[in-house]
């Protein structure tokens, strides 16, 4: 084999072909409308400008500002240190262009309270700093190995030492989200002799998200993250949860201790923490944390300075808004009044000043994803429909919630979050029979075109586009296109239409989303996009996670043409481990067994090795030759499988493109 099996699976370093595009390097999108000026002139007449308390509680504590490499992110937004909230720039809706503002104005390393510190700033998530009696605890350092680096060392500059030095005696996890452990190496290695604190079903979870639809979320977060995008006024502004993600490798050094019960007391070098399991809201895999000796309440990501996802755009399972507002429901009434300080893996914490600070944040917080998951399915058992759920609950938006800028939709919005709760209950099926068994895409769109022709659908396009109404000029123009992509004028005016729909968007995805439409319209260029995998994270896969990725990899019909019908165990003698699939009718399906199950072939490997083989350190062959791994049995069906294994790029079409792309 010249190829380990999982590199022919998953392509670790797809090279995608650039097209050619004169302006790709300095793209710059077009003006906004006098209609967007408008509309967002609109909008920012009903926000709470008088309300700058996000502000107050971003700056406090100041200790130092970032410098040097932690400064990479700020850096590329240069055009923020001009701009204020009193000149709002025609083409970003004035709320996100705000809360664009509010994540610039992050900028350094913040004593929380005292023992409590933290760098914001420096990555889209906040590193937690936490002094214990021979050093400090880290929790969640950041998403790139480059980016938790340069934090800490930034940070080091101006914490005191202990013991004559900054020593690191702990780390946290909070979740099974990339930046809240993807820096992991920037601070420690395998060396690290102390204690690495996960939630429940860590590594399960991010094996569970990265694999099995990995190469669709890596293509999709593209839109949602608007990669290809300059950072401007024009393009990327904002990305919710901080001013933007660090670039360079996701790193994960494995956790050494995970919280399996609900609740679990840890003392980490002197410091008892106490970690509550909350999966299932904000992500299947995550845990909050008490810490009595400083009153602070760490809740990860189940708050920020905004509405989050229900359903996120990049692709994941749809996340249970009820299940949210109760744990919400449950720190509040458990820690609200005790807790000090309130602080969280995004946004500037929230302190308890005199006046229950704390429990009107989460009160809020609450009620917004109770609001949403409540009236939802109100409307829902009244009969609206999944595709017509998001406007009507925009139309009931408590004004309390209007008027509170750290529930607005910047991330996630009502509208989307809305459909995904219908989704969650009720699925994707609205019942109305001509959605039974739809029309492909493009069937659908020309039936539109034939029946009216291209011309008039472009004609009508272009009247609602001049009159504002951009979303019906793009349902126009994308049958068009859909059923024709060689038809330049419906392509440019869609792209047009996309792009002052993200001019004013509030939710960052959905601006990102349409930005990137644009784009792509434009230049006919897919560029490379984020890896839900990185080399650490396939390599502390579980082998289960691993053979479900290889039964998604499969070509069904492939198999059958050979004839593909055998048994297969692989164990782990390392880890005594051992694993039993069939593969038959073009379908490969694996469980973990107690004991090795006799097969047609079985597959002799340590877990260690097989990492190595899983990231293209080693070939299957080598290992064979070696004497390390051991291939008995029916060899000639388990080549026969490899070669079935397809090759995935995240280089797909989500606009239709050019054909000469």
């Amino acid at each position: 084999m010249n190829k380990s099996l999982l590199a022919v699976a998953i392509g670790l370093a797809p090279h995608i072909a650039l097209a050619d595009y004169d302006s790709i390097d300095n793209y710059q999108g077009k003006p906004a409308t006098k209609h967007t000026i408008q509309a967002n002139k609109a909008f920012a007449e009903h926000l709470p400008w008088d309300d700058s308390s996000a502000f107050d509680r971003t700056s406090r504590g100041l200790v130092a500002e970032l410098e040097g490499d932690a400064t990479n992110v700020r850096a590329r937004f240069p055009h923020y240190s001009d701009m204020n909230l009193d000149e709002l720039p025609h083409s970003v809706n004035p709320s996100l262009y705000r809360q664009g503002i509010l994540n610039y104005a992050a900028n350094g390393l913040y004593e929380v309270t005292e023992g409590v510190w933290q760098v914001r700033g420096a990555d889209i998530t906040n590193m937690t700093i936490y002094r214990s009696d021979n050093g400090y605890i880290i929790h969640d350092p950041l998403l790139t190995e480059s980016a938790g680096n340069a934090a800490w060392e930034f940070a080091k500059k101006h914490l005191p030492t202990i013991n004559g030095e900054h020593k690191i005696t702990g780390v946290i996890y909070s979740h099974s989200h990339q930046d809240h452990f993807g820096g992991s190496r920037g601070i420690i290695d395998e060396s690290f002799d102390g204690l690495i604190i996960a939630p429940d079903k860590f590594m399960e979870s991010i094996a569970a998200e990265a694999m099995v639809g990995g190469n669709a979320m890596s293509r999709r977060s593209q839109y949602q993250y608007g990669t290809t995008l300059p950072t401007t006024t024009k393009g990327i502004v904002d990305n919710a949860l901080g001013l933007a993600p660090s670039q360079g490798d996701v790193t994960l050094v494995p956790h050494n201790k995970e919280i399996n019960e609900r609740e679990e007391w840890v003392n980490v070098d002197g410091i008892d923490i106490l970690f509550i399991n909350m999966p299932g809201a904000e992500a299947p895999s995550k845990h909050v944390h008490w810490i009595p000796k400083y009153k602070a309440l760490h809740t990860a990501e189940l708050t920020f300075d905004g509405q989050h996802n229900i359903y996120t755009f990049r692709g994941a399972k749809t996340r249970d808004a009820l299940i949210w507002s109760k744990y919400l429901h449950e720190l509040k009434l458990r820690f609200a009044s005790e807790a000090e300080v309130l602080h969280q893996a995004h946004s500037a914490p929230v302190w308890n000043d005199g006046n229950g600070e704390i429990s009107e944040y989460l009160t809020l917080q609450r009620d917004n994803y109770g609001f949403l998951h409540n009236q939802t399915m109100r409307l829902a058992n009244q009969g609206v429909t999944i595709n017509d759920i998001g406007r009507e609950i925009e139309k009931i938006i408590p004004q309390a919630q209007l008027d509170t800028w750290h529930t607005n939709g910047y991330h996630g919005s009502y509208s989307h979050n809305a459909r995904a709760i219908v989704n969650l209950y009720l699925g994707y099926l609205d019942l109305n029979p001509v959605n039974v068994n739809p029309l492909q895409t493009v069937d659908k769109s020309c039936v539109y075109v034939n029946a009216a022709g291209e011309n008039t659908l472009i004609k009508a396009g272009k009247e609602h586009y001049a009159q504002g109404e951009y979303q019906e000029a793009s349902q126009l123009l994308n049958d068009v296109l859909q059923c024709n992509p060689s038809n330049d004028t419906a392509r440019q005016l869609l792209a047009d239409s996309f792009e002052q729909q993200g001019y004013q968007s509030e939710t960052m995805a959905w601006r990102n989303s349409y930005l990137q439409g644009a784009y792509e319209l434009r230049t006919g260029h897919v560029a490379e996009s984020i890896k839900m995998s990185s080399v650490d994270i396939i390599a502390n896969t579980p082998t289960s996670g691993f053979l479900d990725f290889l039964a998604v990899s499969i070509n069904g019909n492939k198999a059958i043409e050979l004839g593909l019908d055998f048994s297969l165990t692989i164990s782990h003698p390392d880890l005594n481990e051992h694993y039993y699939a069939e593969i038959s009718n073009g379908n490969l399906t694996a469980i973990q067994t107690d004991e090795p199950i006799k097969a047609d072939t079985t597959l002799t490997i340590n877990k260690s090795d097989m990492s190595e083989l899983l990231i293209s350190e080693i070939t299957l062959a080598d290992l064979l030759e070696s004497k390390k791994a051991a291939l008995k049995g029916d060899n000639d069906s388990f080549m026969k499988m490899v070669s079935t294994v397809v090759t995935f790029t995240p280089d797909f079409d989500i606009v239709p493109m050019p054909l000469s792309k």
